[in-house]
């Protein structure tokens, strides 16, 4: 797993955007949330999920390109929060499912 790159400056997303090497090509890619232990509530969070990710696939709430470091373009997940908030992951995580 990697951190997703902000498209222009090639800097690391450190939250709610991971790329994934796999030694498999998956056909489908699943994100769910994770209730938090505490029953924190969170807001709906919509998941971009993708298999076989090359170039900019979305854009963050900046209208700013993302894209997977080359090597770990098998897959790519972005945790979207509510509209014009950004990225981000509720406060008990997340699960990925990969099928191929």
């Amino acid at each position: 797993m990697a951190h997703c790159l902000d498209s222009p400056s090639q800097t690391q997303i450190t939250f709610g955007a991971y790329c994934f090497k796999l030694n498999f090509t998956p056909v489908c890619v699943i994100a769910n949330p994770i209730a938090h232990p505490n029953d924190t509530p969170f807001g709906p969070i919509l998941y971009t999920a993708g298999p076989n990710v090359t170039g900019q696939f979305t854009k963050n709430n900046s209208g700013r390109g993302i894209e997977c470091p080359v090597g770990f373009q098998d897959a790519a997940v972005v945790g979207r929060r509510e509209a014009g908030t950004g990225i981000g992951v509720p406060p008990g995580g997340f699960f990925v499912l990969f099928f191929d």
